[in-house]
């Protein structure tokens, strides 16, 4: 992702990462940090379907996340 490209996307965003996915939590981190309004959230014992394998840190997150900037 460009950090340009990145840098325009001005809504809340929310990246979620996991510790057991192909896809290294902290680059996810370092990419929420690139949007204006990005915040990360790491479920500790997700896989790339955290959703289902870590259920309550991921609903739990999103949940928050939604509630926090209705």
């Amino acid at each position: 992702m460009s950090a340009m490209n990145s840098k325009n996307i001005i809504v809340p965003t929310l990246v979620i990462g996991a510790t057991h996915d192909t896809m290294d939590p902290k680059y996810m981190e370092w990419m929420s940090k690139e949007f204006p309004h990005g915040e990360f959230l790491l479920c500790p014992n997700g896989s790339h379907m955290c959703m289902y394998d870590d259920q309550k840190v991921f609903f739990d997150g999103l949940i928050r996340f939604l509630k926090q900037k209705s």
